[in-house]
């Protein structure tokens, strides 16, 4: 499977899953839990992105995009229509962080495929639990310092 991350560049190989969302807690996670997100298309990556960036012209030299792929059949789905009105919210609610956190606790499954709040639940993300066996299964394969075209929101 072939996953996507937006990331500083010192940290594109680092799957330890304690960066801001460990610190924070994020949509599918309560503060305190490794956790990596990846989008399933560098374009699902990008607008997640916009989450935390307001432009693509504001997005800091040290990112990278990277290409990953994951050989590993651990995976669960949660659906869109599971998911209660607001699933999307933020600050982030209550409801999705229990999901998200009780697939890491479990620690059955190395991927948790989501919708995207950026994409409104169309397109997916992926939530890894770094603390699963088959972490080691992620690997780099590549990484593109030009990660959105310049003529991108070029009003802004």
């Amino acid at each position: 499977m072939r996953v996507y991350r937006i990331t500083k560049k010192k940290y594109v190989k680092n799957f330890n899953g304690r960066g801001g969302s460990y610190e924070d807690g994020a949509r599918w996670n309560l503060p305190g839990q490794p956790v990596l997100y990846f989008g399933t298309s560098a374009s699902v990556a990008m607008l997640e992105m916009g989450h935390y960036i307001p432009t693509p012209k504001m997005v800091p030299k040290s990112f990278v995009l990277g290409i990953y792929d994951i050989d590993s059949t651990a995976i669960e789905s949660v659906e869109l229509s599971e998911l209660t009105d607001g699933w999307d919210n933020f600050p982030y609610p209550l409801a999705t962080q229990r999901i998200g956190s009780d697939f890491l606790v479990r620690g059955d499954n190395l991927i948790l495929l989501v919708p995207s709040s950026a994409a409104a639940g169309i397109d997916k993300m992926i939530v890894v639990n770094p603390e699963h066996p088959d972490i080691n299964k992620i690997s780099l394969i590549e990484t593109r310092s030009e990660i959105f075209n310049p003529r991108l929101f070029k009003g802004l």
